[in-house]
C-alpha cells in the first residue's frame, strides 16, 4: 500500500482496522488474523458470520488471489471505509467495505469484499 493510501485509511478508524486486518491476511498470518476477527468483530457481526467462516473466506480468497493491495479508497469517514482491492495473482479487483462501532475500541461491525471483475495485466 502507498503510503499516501495508508495515510489517508490511518485517518479513519475503520481504516485503521483494515489496515490491521489486511496486514495479518496479507503476511498470511490467519493465526492472528483469526484471533482479530474473533476478538475485534461485534458479537452481531459474528452472529451474520462466524469467526471461523470468516477466516474461511479470507484464507480461500488469500489461495486465488493472493495478497491483496488497495488500489484506491473509494470514500472514508471516522467509521467507514470502501477501498478498491487489487490481487496479486490474478489482477482481480475486489471492493471491499468495513464498518466499526462508534465507541472504543472500535470493534468491526461489517466487513465485506466482492469481487469486481479481472484487469489487464
Amino acid at each position: 500500500m502507498s503510503e499516501a493510501l495508508q495515510q489517508h485509511l490511518a485517518r479513519s478508524h475503520a481504516g485503521m482496522r483494515l489496515i490491521a486486518q489486511m496486514t495479518f491476511y496479507n503476511k498470511g498470518d490467519f493465526e492472528r488474523l483469526g484471533a482479530f476477527i474473533a476478538e475485534g468483530y461485534t458479537p452481531g457481526a459474528l452472529e451474520v458470520m462466524s469467526a471461523k467462516d470468516r477466516l474461511l473466506d479470507l484464507k480461500m480468497t488469500y489461495r486465488v488471489a493472493g495478497k491483496l493491495r488497495v488500489r484506491q479508497v473509494v470514500a472514508t469517514d471516522k467509521h467507514r471505509v470502501v477501498v478498491m482491492l487489487q490481487a496479486q495473482k490474478n489482477h482481480s479487483m475486489y471492493l471491499a467495505q468495513m464498518m466499526v462501532e462508534e465507541e472504543y475500541p472500535h470493534k468491526v461491525m461489517d466487513y465485506h469484499h466482492q469481487l469486481l471483475g479481472e484487469m489487464e495485466a
